[in-house]
Formats: C-alpha cells, structure tokens, sequence
C-alpha cells in the first residue's frame, strides 16, 4: 500500500493529464481480473499493475480517457513492440485439445483445405510460415490475432484465456485482442463455393449478408450485429472482420454474398446497424469491434474479376459513379466504426496503384473528406503488388504506411517496419499515430481491466436458444419467392414430393418425399451457374467467376437436372442458391415455382414450400433477362441492365400483402 501522501500526489497528476479525468473517476469500478499481473488499490479502487512497477501508471488507470491511456502507453514501448502492434497476425494450428495453446503446429485435419495459390510470390498462409502464438505475442509483440473458434464454445474461450495469459506476462501487460471473419453466415469457402451440407456451426447459423439483405428488416440486422457481439465475445473474441459496404453494382464478381446487394443507400444503412449492433453507440465492455470494407468499394471490378487475382486488379468506373460508392461508407464512419479495410483494387477514378499504397485515397479522402477516425487496415494479404509489383516488400510497406495505413492485414513479419525506421525512411513519430489508434479501442473495451472470459458462460451464451431462433428467422424472411403458377405453392398436406440435388431430406418434408414417379411435385435445388478458374493464376482454389447462365458453366448439369424434370410432365419448383444475378431464360417458363436463396438451410427452405413460413423476402439485386444485359453494363452502375427479368426488391408471397 502506498502512503497516502503519495496517493494523493499521484491523483493530483493524473487529473491534470486531462481535464476531463475528473469526470471519468465518477466511472463505478469495473472488474478487474489478472492471472499474474499484481493488483494496486489506490483511493480505495483496484488497478491492475501491468508492468509490475509498484505504482499506478497512466495508461494503467481506467479513470482517464482511452486517448489519454494510449498516448502514455505508446511512450513506454520499444520500436519493435511498436511495430507488433502494427501487425495483424493469422494464427490457426496451435489449437490443441480443450483449448490448450500448442507450441508446435498441429497435423493439419483430415480433409483440411489446400492453402491458397501464392500468385504473388509474398509468403502468406504457408503452414510452415506461421509462428506460433508464444513467438507471436513474447518476440514479435503482436497483440491483434484473427483466428477460428476450435472446439467448444468453452474450448475457445480457454484458448483465448491462455492467449491473455500469454500477453499478460510480459513486459508492459498488454492484452490481445482476437478477431474473426464473419462465422455465423453460412460462411463460404473461398471462391464461393457453399460448405458441406454436414457442416455444424460453433454459433447460430445466419443468412448471407445479401440474404439479410434480402429481409429488408433494418432492425434485424442490428439484431444480428447485437447477437455476433454476444457470441464472438463469449468466446473471448473482441473483434470481427465485417460488414462489407461494398455496392455489388458487378453482377459477376464471386463476392456478391458479402455484400448488402445493389442498392448504394440499402448498404450504408444495414452496414451501419450492423455496427450498431455489435459495438454499441459507443465502444465498451460490452461491445465488438466492426471493420467495414473494402475502401473505396470493392463492387466495380473490372469485368467482375476479383481483385485478389492478378488478371483482376482494377477498380473501373465507366459509369463515373465512384462517389455512390464511396459515399455507401459514410454511415458506417457516423456509427464510429472501429476499423476501416481497403480494397486490393486499383481505384482507376483516383490513383494507379492499389487502395493500400494510395495516400489519395487511404487519407485524403478515407480521413480528410470522410472524416473517419478510427483504425485503417489492409485486407489480408495485404501486400499484393498492384501497381508496385517491381518494389520489393519493404517498400510496398513503407508506401502503405505512408499512404494512411496502421495495421497491416495477415502480417507478423515486424522486421519491415523495424528497419524503415532506422534507415530514417519512416518517423518513430508517424508509427506512434497509428499505435495510439490501434490501441484506443483496446482501452475502450476494458481490456486492460480485464482480457478474460468464462468458458462456462459461453456454453450458455453461445447457441443461445433466443439467438437460434433469430437466425432460423432471419434465414426464412430471406427467401425471395420468384415464380408461383397455379399456387404450386406452398406444398399442399398430402402432396407428395421428390426432392433432386438435396443431401438430405428437410424435416418438414419427412414422410412426404418419395422417388420421381410416385410424385406429384417435383423441387430441384440447384446453385446459380458459375466457371471455375483453371489458369492457375486465381488465389482461392475453386473461384467461382460469373457466369450469368448454366450454359458453358461448370454447373451445367443441374440446367439439365431441371430439364429431367420438367421432362416427367409434373409441377416443378426450383430452389437457387442465387450468389450472383442470374440468368433464369434457360428454363423460367416451364417450371411452375422457383425461390431463390441467400445462405438459408434446406429446413427453412422446407418451411417456405410447405407454407410454414409464408415468404417475404425481397431480391437484393436485379436479375437479367439475358446475357447480353450482363456483358453491357457497366461496372460501376447499379441498375444498368437493358433488358430486366425481376427487378430490384421483386418478392411475392402466398397471403396478399397487407397496406
């Protein structure tokens, strides 16, 4: 205990740090938890002493602002430490049973994904490139870690419990904060491909962002954010890669289920609820870091090629509407998002180098004219070349740096940064803006107070009836009903069913489902029509790139799947998993029903055709009524197409609409 003669002195300094400490020592105490860190109490209130100097420290006193905190912390550390926290590290692997943290990379699972192919030549997610999270956290000094939940719910709260642990024994104390991409989507592979229909989720199970979309339910979506929030926290997650703002104006880009479709004005909104939703009004304990992306716009690819491919690196703008998507942004910045990420794409309107290098765009616009404040962050391998591939990596991340850059995406290589600064060609000075803002939402959120969670509250938490039950919702008011001739749906009790390019039977259709010749309707699910890329050049193994029709599509043989069908002169009804804007000409007019999906489950599928649930969601993009539509856009327009089969927002459902 200090004497209070010093306590005294030390309380009169910290309230003249800033004027407004005295207000935040009204702040009731919040919990404090350390495994090894001491405990200090001064004027009758319990402070973690993170760097075990016997005394109360500024960044270490929840009573004053996070800004403040920051800036102090910032002064304490090395260079390197600096640099670690300008690292964004992916760690999986090290995931061992219960949660414990292995030192040594475990096998790899039976069935586990290839990496990606390296087109760049930058190392990325090479199994034997990654450290392990002890080398991370203690050498490097890395403390933003993007990882997948492994286990149980309890099992990843443990893990990151031991990660803390990790964090917490070293010299300053600082926590870690872990992030995840989007898990409670259906979460597809990359390149689009869905998952296997076996697949169970670690959390409740969402339509895709377009598929939200497809709800035209704002306030759903909030919920949604609210619910991502209160898993992902439980399982001592502090940080999500989502939501993208991006405008899918590019009916053939492979990233259209990210998005929150066509309409520039609908993006922004739900973006911005889902940011509500999951940080709060303002970021707090009880809240969860959002990043909103891609600055500027990831929509208006070039021929709908995506940007992580080297055939694929521009942003174009023939519409010259770069400002709609720009501005779909601007809502997320009002809701205080915590991060930022920019696009791998060149934005031709602007600059000639991709957004990360661009100081046109990563700070004259993203902070000067959008006034944005928070974290700017670059997309996992964040060192693509577009525009400098004959500059080595050092000076690709000197240019991000200066272009606007604080944390770079998928890295844990400091040395870069470390040696730029002592060759003089980046400022100690200019690394400490983008650490103190890094650090600042750290702050926010009480990690400092207390980093850990319970694993028995989150077998609670997570799975949460009430948050089933929303997601189950969620993914029934997404489907869109397109076609409905003779009121073949829903599904009359009795009718008997033959279910094609199902996996397995839906439970609302148990005891209804019966071969082909014994139906009397027949459902054929199939997926919108897509090509694979087989140059070897495409960075996801298995790219879905657009195809608006199933001819000359790698899927082509469910066209004639549906043309079975129709072929037996019964009633059929088509369900699309619709992750683009497609062509439906090849067959609409002699099926007698199609729904279209956006990541729903085949037992919200199955209340939809039977009429559990009557349907109620609303296309977020239009369909082409034929190819030549597609190919003549442009691709920085939405609602471009000549010739349109549904419009925007078209969805019918079986009890007439209500004024």
């Amino acid at each position: 205990m200090q004497p209070k003669s010093s306590i005294l002195a030390l309380t009169v300094a910290l309230l003249a740090v800033s004027p407004a400490a005295a207000r935040d020592a009204k702040v009731p105490q919040p919990q404090i938890e350390s495994r090894s860190a001491p405990v200090l109490m001064v004027d009758g209130l319990r402070f973690r002493d993170l760097n075990r100097n016997g005394r109360l420290d500024p960044y270490e006193d929840w009573r004053l602002p996070a800004a403040v905190r920051a800036k102090d912390l910032t002064a304490r550390m090395t260079v390197p430490e600096k640099a670690g926290m300008m690292m964004h590290a992916v760690n999986s692997g090290y995931f061992g049973p219960g949660g414990i943290v292995l030192d040594q990379l475990a096998p790899p699972p039976p069935g586990a994904l290839k990496p990606p192919v390296n087109v760049t030549g930058v190392p990325g997610f090479d199994r034997a490139d990654k450290p392990s999270p002890r080398d991370l956290i203690v050498n490097r000094h890395v403390r933003y870690i993007m990882t997948s939940p492994g286990g149980s719910p309890a099992d990843a709260a443990r893990w990151a419990n031991a990660l803390q642990e990790v964090a917490e024994g070293t010299r300053l104390g600082v926590p870690i904060v872990i992030s995840a991409d989007p898990i409670h989507t259906t979460n597809r592979l990359p390149g689009g491909a869905l998952p296997p229909p076996d697949r169970v989720k670690i959390t409740s199970s969402w339509p895709d962002q377009i598929g939200l979309a497809a709800t035209r339910d704002a306030a759903l979506v909030r919920r949604f954010g609210e619910v991502a929030s209160a898993e992902l926290r439980a399982m001592g997650f502090r940080m999500v890669l989502n939501p993208m703002a991006d405008v899918a104006s590019e009916p053939r880009w492979n990233r259209i289920p990210g998005t929150f479709g066509e309409d520039a004005k609908l993006n922004g909104e739900y973006a911005a609820q889902f940011i509500l939703g999951a940080q709060g009004q303002r970021l707090g304990p009880e809240g969860l870091m959002a990043t909103v992306k891609h600055f500027p716009g990831d929509g208006p690819v070039e021929h709908g090629f995506d940007p992580h491919n080297p055939y694929g690196t521009k942003l174009v703008y023939p519409g010259k509407r770069w400002k709609l998507h720009s501005d779909a942004f601007a809502p997320s910045f009002k809701a205080n998002v915590a991060f930022a990420m920019g696009s791998y794409g060149i934005p031709t309107w602007i600059d000639d180098v991709a957004t990360n290098f661009s100081r046109k765009v990563m700070t004259d616009l993203l902070r000067t004219k959008m006034h944005f404040k928070g974290v700017a962050i670059t997309d996992w391998m964040h060192a693509q070349p577009w525009g400098l591939e004959d500059q080595p990596k050092i000076e690709r991340e000197r240019r991000m740096v200066w272009a606007g850059i604080d944390q770079l995406g998928g890295e844990h290589e400091t040395s870069y940064l470390i040696d730029l600064i002592k060759a003089g060609k980046l400022t100690e000075a200019r690394i400490d803006v983008s650490v103190r803002r890094v650090l600042e939402p750290m702050f926010a959120m009480g990690l400092f107070e207390n980093p850990y969670v319970d694993p028995e509250a989150a077998l609670r938490i997570v799975k949460a009836p009430e948050y089933v039950a929303l997601g189950d919702l969620a993914q029934r008011k997404s489907i869109v009903l397109l076609k409905n001739t003779a009121s073949v749906l829903p599904l009359a009790p009795g009718r008997k069913v033959a279910l094609e390019g199902f996996a397995a039977t839906p439970k609302a259709l148990a005891g209804r489902v019966t071969d082909v010749a014994a139906a009397d309707v027949i459902v054929v699910k199939v997926n919108a029509p897509y090509r694979n890329n087989t140059t070897g050049k495409a960075f996801f193994v298995n790219t879905h790139e657009g195809t608006p029709v199933f001819a000359g599509a790698d899927n082509a043989a469910e066209l004639s799947m549906i043309r079975k069908a129709v072929a037996s002169g019964k009633p059929v009804v088509v369900v699309m998993s619709m992750e683009r804007p497609a062509v439906l000409s090849e067959f609409i007019d002699t099926v007698s029903g199609m729904i279209a999906t956006f990541g729903s489950g085949d037992d919200a599928v199955a209340d939809v055709l039977t009429g559990a649930f009557d349907p109620s969601g609303k296309l977020p993009f239009a369909l082409p009524a034929d190819p030549a539509s597609v190919e003549g856009q442009a691709e920085d327009v939405p609602f471009d197409f000549a010739r349109t089969a549904y419009p925007f927002g078209f969805g019918l459902s079986y009890s007439p609409r209500k004024n």
